[in-house]
């Protein structure tokens, strides 16, 4: 019966906090790097170079360095709805059902949404309804 009042939504108080310093980590990390990427590539002015070439590639850096920027922005909000959730003392619950999402899940991806099965049970409902679209 102890054990159970220990835990809240489903985690344990040490889980919990291993998880917040986790994202909090994650937070700090993604934060840094999107300020790098920002500073580093407004210095690159692709008029400056002279051979088309050099431009092109230049071109495909920055496409490539923008597409990591905008995971690594998506990803930065997705830790920080996750923080959010411990101040509403609803982390560790799944979006989808309300019940917990398990311990295994949020170590290996503390930002998650969803259970495992709420979040499988979504992708097959998408899967139909993509097959379901006419023109695909």
């Amino acid at each position: 019966m102890a054990a159970s009042k220990s835990k809240i939504n489903g985690l344990t108080a040490s889980q919990t906090k291993d998880i917040k310093k986790v994202l909090a980590g994650k937070r700090e990390e993604l934060r840094r790097s999107i300020s790098h990427r920002k500073n580093r590539d407004a210095g690159v002015d692709p008029s400056e170079i002279i051979e088309e070439l050099e431009q092109a590639a230049t071109g495909q850096h920055q496409d490539v360095q923008l597409r990591i920027l905008d995971k690594e922005v998506k990803l930065l909000r997705e830790v920080e709805r996750a923080l959010k959730k411990f101040e509403k003392k609803v982390f560790g619950l799944c979006e989808g059902t309300l019940e917990p999402i398990g311990f295994a899940r949020l170590k290996a991806r503390p930002w998650a949404r969803y259970s495992v099965t709420h979040k499988e049970e979504l992708e097959r409902l998408q899967r139909e309804q993509s097959t379901l679209r006419p023109g695909r």
